[in-house]
């Protein structure tokens, strides 16, 4: 089956080596307005979710944010 649609929303939940993503899309403006999007869930396992992630982060021109060497000040007030 082939959905396809304006993504409008996702969340997730963790269920410890695996994630469950929950997207929401809708095919027209009146879906939108209406409040009525289409719900796809997808279970992954967490290398899976680091992958497309990591492609989604990759097609979007942006880069992964730089985690190493922070100190303790700036690991607590950013």
């Amino acid at each position: 089956m082939e959905n396809h649609g304006a993504l409008v929303g996702w969340t997730h939940q963790d269920l410890g080596n695996r994630v469950l993503l929950c997207v929401e899309s809708v095919r027209t403006p009146e879906d939108a307005k209406n409040h009525s999007p289409d719900v796809t869930r997808v279970l992954m396992t967490k290398k899976q979710a680091a992958v497309l992630g990591d492609f989604l982060l990759g097609l979007s021109g942006e880069s992964r944010p730089d985690r190493g060497d922070r100190g303790m000040l700036k690991r607590l007030f950013g």
